[in-house]
C-alpha cells in the first residue's frame, strides 16, 4: 500500500505573475491549522513533491518546518505548475517504489481533477491548504491510475478570528 497526502497550495497573494504569487497571512495560517491537524493524526510522508509556482514551493516549505526533521526532503518539479491529471499522473508513476508515503503539493485544477479520478469520486474543489489522504491500492507507483485508491481523511484549514 502507498499513501498520498494531496495538499492544495495555501491561499496567496495578488500578484501580476501568477506563478510568482507569495502565501500571504491567510495561507500560513492555514498551513498552521493543516500542521496540527496532521501532526495529531501521526501522519508523516516521506517526501513532499511540489510544483514549481512560488505557493505551492513556500507551502511545502512551511509543512516541512511544522514537521521539523520528520520530512527534510522537498522535490521540486517545474513540470508541475499547472499540470493536468496527466503530467501529474506521469511524475507520480515514476516516483521509486521505496517512497510509501508521498506528499504532492500543487494547485487547482489538475490536483482535483487527480483526487476525483483515482478516487472515483466527484469533488468540486479542494480548499486552499486543504489536504486529502488517498490510501492507494497498489505497491508500484508506476501502477497509479484510475480508481486505485480510497479516501482516508479530509481536512481543511480551521480558521478562527483570534489566528
Amino acid at each position: 500500500m502507498k499513501r498520498l497526502y494531496i495538499v492544495r497550495n495555501a491561499h496567496a497573494g495578488i500578484g501580476a505573475i501568477d506563478r510568482e504569487r507569495e502565501l500571504d497571512e491567510q495561507g500560513i495560517r492555514e498551513l498552521h491549522s493543516i500542521g496540527k491537524q496532521m501532526i495529531a493524526a501521526g501522519m508523516r510522508p516521506n517526501v513532499i513533491l511540489t510544483g514549481g509556482a512560488r505557493r505551492s514551493i513556500d507551502t511545502a516549505k512551511h509543512i516541512r518546518e511544522i514537521f521539523g526533521l520528520l520530512v527534510n526532503v522537498i522535490d521540486i518539479r517545474e513540470e508541475l505548475y499547472n499540470a493536468d491529471i496527466h503530467k501529474i499522473l506521469d511524475i507520480l508513476q515514476s516516483l521509486p517504489d521505496e517512497k510509501n508515503s508521498v506528499m504532492l503539493v500543487v494547485h487547482n485544477q489538475g490536483v482535483t481533477d487527480l483526487l476525483s479520478s483515482i478516487t472515483n469520486s466527484e469533488y468540486k474543489e479542494i480548499p486552499n491548504g486543504g489536504l486529502v489522504v488517498v490510501e492507494l491500492r497498489l505497491r508500484r507507483w508506476k501502477d497509479i491510475e484510475s480508481n486505485t485508491g480510497r479516501e482516508l481523511l479530509c481536512l481543511r484549514p480551521q480558521l478562527t478570528t483570534e489566528e
